[in-house]
């Protein structure tokens, strides 16, 4: 399915895509990129990135497979409810590294 005339999204550019919103997360969430930055701009950027994450996966779960794109978005919303992470892969990170820490 073309978005655009002449513009094809593959179902890989979409995982290129999630992958490098999930390295972004972990990047700065390791590094403290934003730590200096006000609480509501820190907000901002992490609603933005959640937002971007649930439009890769709406779109996935339309044009593509939907049954793996559909469990990604639940993925995506209980990781972002339970744990406030913006992808499923920040989400096993964080679980990972809380249960690493308290070992």
């Amino acid at each position: 399915m073309a978005v655009f005339r002449g513009a094809r999204v593959k179902s890989i550019h979409l995982i290129i895509a999630v992958l490098a919103l999930s390295v972004f997360g972990i990047i700065a969430g390791d590094l403290g990129l934003f730590s200096r930055l006000s609480l509501e701009t820190q907000r901002v950027i992490g609603l933005t990135e959640f937002g971007a994450n649930m439009v890769i996966a709406i779109y996935g779960a339309v044009a593509f497979r939907r049954i793996a794109w559909s469990a990604y978005l639940v993925l995506s919303i209980v990781g972002f409810v339970l744990v406030s992470a913006t992808t499923p892969i920040i989400a096993v990170w964080l679980v990972s590294k809380v249960l690493h820490g308290a070992a």
